[in-house]
């Protein structure tokens, strides 16, 4: 009888592990998103996020080009759902937080991506020169490329920097 309480206890208890570990979709509502890929050149090869101010607001920052200037547009509640659909779709909140190749590479790119919820919680993942094997980035920066199309470009100091010489 003590063994089988023991065998049950232990179960139990390797149950409720393996339960906690189990990650799900986040409930709250999208707040931000961030993806950033880089290459073997200097800065961002590409760049894009999204935020939802206090206001309300929905500002998409992004590239339109890789190594490109930054352009700005403002967002539909319905553009932010986009890309919530898509990180539900490819199941990104199981990312792992980091992906590397099983051989070193010393040359390549690297990669980021955050979303943040209302509830409170966060997805974040990065990698080198590996990541997952789904197209859940490729599809959120398709989504930021297609939606930044008529967006207004950013001025950066460095362009102002050029500009006072």
């Amino acid at each position: 009888m003590k063994r089988n309480c023991i065998l049950f206890c232990l179960l139990g208890s390797l149950f409720s592990l393996i339960c906690c570990s189990v990650k799900k979709m986040p409930e709250g509502d999208l707040l931000s998103l961030e993806f950033a890929r880089s290459g073997m050149r200097a800065g961002y090869e590409y760049e894009g996020r999204v935020e939802k101010d206090s206001s309300g607001v929905i500002t998409l920052t992004a590239m339109k080009e890789p190594y490109g200037p930054l352009f700005e547009k403002r967002l539909s509640a319905n553009d932010l759902q986009k890309f919530r659909q898509i990180i539900e779709t490819n199941k990104m909140y199981k990312y792992k937080d980091s992906y590397r190749p099983m051989v070193r590479v010393l040359d390549g790119w690297s990669w980021t991506f955050t979303a943040v919820f209302s509830d409170g919680t966060s997805i974040s993942s990065h990698g080198s020169n590996a990541g997952p094997s789904d197209d859940g980035l490729q599809e959120i920066r398709e989504l930021m490329q297609e939606l930044i199309k008529d967006g207004v470009k950013i001025d950066t100091e460095d362009e102002e920097e050029k500009d006072d010489d």
